[in-house]
């Protein structure tokens, strides 16, 4: 498994659990989109399928609005995918402060570029 894929798996996903604590400023935002390729989108738990902008609104919009929120990753998988492309399935759990951690599975396509790891594509589904 690429390990640097796997990291920006995790980074990414502490950058948003400080984004919607309001632990970074509004600014990060610019920051934050970095880690997603321009042709960037994803099919979210409610079924919906997002391209970049709409992620980019649906963060701009959630800014701290989720005080409290821990993300954890589990079992993070590698799919063999041809270079520049890593393919990781895992498994991710959001709380808010002491409620119940709710579970997705999620499979994500990210690419290398300029040398750095950036989202291709998210797949995510509920834990039934």
């Amino acid at each position: 498994m690429d390990m640097t894929a796997e990291h920006e798996i995790h980074l990414l996903h502490d950058k948003l659990q400080a984004w919607f604590r309001a632990e970074v400023a509004a600014d990060a935002l610019a920051d934050l989109m970095e880690h997603f390729c321009a042709d960037f989108s994803m099919v979210g738990i409610a079924g919906r399928r997002l391209d970049r902008s709409a992620v980019q609104a649906l963060f701009a919009g959630g800014h701290g609005a989720r005080p409290g929120l821990q993300i954890a990753i589990e079992a993070v998988q590698a799919v063999e995918a041809p270079s520049p492309l890593a393919v990781l399935r895992y498994r991710e759990g959001h709380a808010v402060g002491e409620g119940e951690t709710t579970w997705r599975e999620s499979l994500a396509v990210l690419r290398q570029e300029g040398g750095r790891w950036r989202w291709l594509a998210l797949h995510e589904v509920p834990v039934a």
